[in-house]
């Protein structure tokens, strides 16, 4: 299905829902530049619901953290999981997520490369990468150390993905940031200037 073809299917999808969604499989046929060019269309005055994976993902995140889950959603619209289409480009991504960058009453925990520190960067650099060479198995630190070097992220999409305990991470968190791998930024205010989408 050519572009044009997508862009009208969604506009009545639009009118019929007051909203648009992507099924996955939508979503990986997309090229950056195609989502780009629906997001020019449809910016300022249209809603995207998430895709399955991510509603599965918050669905645990309200059973795992509930208060993280409330500063996202509590107040969200009646038909739920819907964002501003601007959110499209984050769901082709390699690690593709609806970003939690942005709680007010809770604290952030959303970390991108620029969060590394300079003695993070050369263990990163030095021990990590010889450490994945050799195939040595990683802790916890190192692995979330290794995929925030890749692709920004939160903890909670990171210990979905990884089945980790969210207590547990935290604690790795401060450990890393004990050690002066990271910078951790719990305000939105602050977190604002570090985000890369």
């Amino acid at each position: 299905m050519d572009l044009k073809s997508i862009i009208k299917k969604k506009e009545i999808q639009k009118a019929k829902r007051q909203f648009i969604q992507f099924s996955e499989g939508e979503l990986q046929n997309l090229r950056a530049d195609e989502i780009e060019r629906i997001i020019d269309h449809f910016r300022g005055n249209t809603l995207v619901k998430l895709p399955e994976s991510e509603i599965a993902f918050f669905e645990w995140l309200k059973e795992n953290d509930r208060a993280v889950w409330d500063d996202l959603w509590a107040e969200g619209e009646e038909e739920g999981y819907l964002v501003s289409v601007d959110f499209l480009r984050e769901f082709i991504r390699e690690t593709p997520s609806f970003p939690i960058c942005d709680l007010v009453d809770q604290p952030n925990y959303w970390f991108s490369v620029r969060h590394i520190k300079p003695k993070g960067m050369e263990y990163l650099q030095n021990e990590l990468m010889l450490k994945v060479e050799i195939d040595e198995q990683l802790t916890l630190e190192e692995r979330f150390l290794l995929e925030i070097s890749v692709a920004s992220t939160d903890i909670w999409h990171f210990c979905h993905r990884y089945r980790i305990d969210i207590e547990e991470m935290k604690n790795a968190i401060s450990e890393m940031v004990y050690k002066g791998w990271l910078v951790h930024l719990t305000s939105r205010d602050d977190l604002v200037k570090y985000l890369d989408f």
